[in-house]
This record gives C-alpha cells, structure tokens and sequence, in this order.
C-alpha cells in the first residue's frame, strides 16, 4: 500500500466531494418521486441511486481515513517535542567571539 501524506486541503476536498454527492443523491431521489407520481417506470432510476449510494459510502470511507491520518499527524509532533533525541539539547546555543564579548556590558550578551 502507497503511504499517503495528507494535507488539511484534502480533507476540505473530500468534504465538497460529499456534498455533491448528497445534492446528486437528493436529485436523483426527487426524479424517483416524480417518476412513481407519474406512473412511469423507475427501475434505470433506482439502480443510477444505488451506485449513488455507493459512491456516497466510498466517499465517506475515504473522508474518515483523511480525518485519522490527520488527526494522527497532529498528535505525532507532541511526541517528537516530549522526548527529544540523546545528545541534543532543546536550546538553543549562540556562538560569541571573544571581542564581542568583552565589549560593552559583559552581563549582556548578543
């Protein structure tokens, strides 16, 4: 499986994604009714609203996979920040020439 790294954009994507695809369930739901008050014939309509519905389910399956890949990419930088690797300090040193520092008030460095 392709590791995927995904972007707060995604997630807004797949968002609008589903949104079309609930207007296009609605719509084609309206056509049902519309063809069942008419007395015509509805079986094309009703397998057009069954692929709908899959594609509405594969749609959320995928905004939910976004949302954790998220959310777990989001709780990983705290985990990096607790536990800092050997050796390393978490500040930040700077380097003084020995001029600089003598010069002017030595309790206060660049």
């Amino acid at each position: 499986m392709v590791c995927t790294r995904y972007r707060p954009k995604d997630l807004k994507l797949a968002r609008r994604h589903i949104a079309k695809a609930a207007h296009r369930i609605a719509d084609q739901e309206r056509v049902i009714r519309t063809l069942s008050l008419k007395g015509a014939p509805a079986g094309p309509a009703y397998a057009l609203l069954d692929r709908l519905y899959d594609y509405q389910r594969r749609k959320l399956a995928r905004l939910k996979l976004i949302e954790a890949m998220l959310n777990e990419s989001m709780a990983l930088p705290e985990v990096r920040q607790a536990c800092d690797p050997p050796g390393k300090t978490s500040m930040h040193l700077h380097l003084v020439s020995p001029a600089s520092a003598n010069s002017g008030n030595p309790d206060c460095l660049p």
